[in-house]
This record gives C-alpha cells, structure tokens and sequence, in this order.
C-alpha cells in the first residue's frame, strides 16, 4: 500500500483509539461495581494538590465488588480524601472504619456504590446509550472524513491501491464501530447484574466492614489482574 496511504490510516486509528479510551473512561465513572478507573479523577488538596494513588491505597475487594476501601497513607488525609472524593462521586455512600491495629493510621474508608434500583437503573442505561451513540457518531465522522478524501488522491493513487484502500478504511470503521458495541453491551450487562443483585435483597445486607475478608481485593498500585 501506498506510504502515504500507510500513514493516513495510522493516524485515523490513533484517532478512533482516542474515542474508545474516552468511551472506557466514561463507562468507568458511571459507576456501578467498584471501578479504580472512577477515582482518576479525584484530585487530594493537603498543602499541596495530589492525586488519590499519591495519598491512599485502594482496594477492591472479592467479597463485594460494590465496595472499595481506601487506606490513607497518613491521618491527616482522612478529611482532604472524603473532600476530593465527593467533589467527583457526591453518590458514594461513606463508612469511616476505624483500625485500632493499622499503625500509623487508625481508620479506613469503605465506600459503596449506590444501589441500583429501578430509577438508577433506567439512568444508567439511559446515559450509557447517550456515552456510545456519541462515541459511533465521532467514529463515523472520523472515517468518513477520511473516505471523502479518496477521490482527492485518485491521482496519485494505481487502481490497486485506491481499491485496497477503500477496503481497509470500511474494514477500520467496521472495527471499531464493533469494539464500540461490545465496551456498550459490556456496560448494559454489568448494570443489569447490579439491578438484580438489588432485586435479590443482597444490596440491603451487604456484610458489616469488620466482617469482611481485607486480604482479599486489588489495590491501585497492583492494577487490575
């Protein structure tokens, strides 16, 4: 294929992997599990401005993927913390536990999501359909943009090469327009498991903090494995 050609079409993938990231990211802070993704946002003011990971450790645990727990690496962050979290999920429900046995630190943030009943629910759906309509209607302009400029370069082009270029910008848009749906149906799931986790009573009898297994979950600094 055409050097040029090569090139035009890396800088439109590079481009629709711009949106699917910004689509991850959205999906990720219209929380319904317990996301890290969801607390990228949240910026720590003591003194000077940090982020969360710099201030805190947070953990996910396996027993309930509502929660995450968040351990700060001094006291004095217990308040900046709760600030900057609720400056970005203002729906977080907030347990402050307290360690008698964490030296230096003698407490810990639990923090729940909301429940997903049948308001929420039609709430979430509603705006995760808005977050991938918006996200395909930016696909579809990138890659026609890009075959609207065919003919433009028709001269510089052999036939062979003008035709397999049109195959790969159709079989691009095809491509993401898919990894598109699939984050989409993805989102739908996760929120439909949640609403009937609330049907089934779980969300009203979640396991007090002190009966939770701590050893068990994922921290910010171990990534998601």
């Amino acid at each position: 294929m055409n050097v040029y050609i090569t090139s035009a079409i890396q800088t439109l993938q590079d481009r629709l992997n711009a949106h699917l990231s910004l689509l991850t990211y959205r999906f990720s802070n219209l929380c319904v599990k317990a996301e890290l993704g969801s607390l990228l946002p949240v910026t720590v003011t003591a003194e000077n401005e940090y982020n969360l990971e710099d201030v805190a450790q947070v953990c996910i645990t396996e027993d309930n993927p509502y929660q995450m727990l968040i351990y700060p690496n001094h006291n004095d962050y217990q308040k900046p913390l709760i600030e900057g979290i609720f400056d970005v999920h203002p729906e977080f429900r907030l347990e402050i536990v307290k360690d008698e046995d964490n030296e230096p630190n003698d407490f810990h943030l639990v923090y729940t999501m909301p429940k997903v009943d049948d308001d929420r629910r039609k709430l979430l759906n509603d705006t995760a359909k808005v977050f991938h309509t918006e996200c395909n209607v930016d696909i579809e302009k990138e890659c026609a943009t890009y075959l609207t400029q065919l003919p433009v370069l028709s001269d510089r082009l052999s036939a062979e090469d003008y035709a397999e270029t049109e195959m790969v910008l159709k079989h691009t848009r095809e491509e993401y327009l898919e990894q598109s749906e699939k984050l989409y149906e993805q989102k739908l799931q996760e929120i439909e498991e949640a609403y009937q986790y609330y049907l089934s009573g779980e969300a009203d009898n979640t396991a007090p903090s002190d009966q939770i297994d701590y050893t068990k979950g994922m921290r910010l600094d171990q990534g998601d494995e």
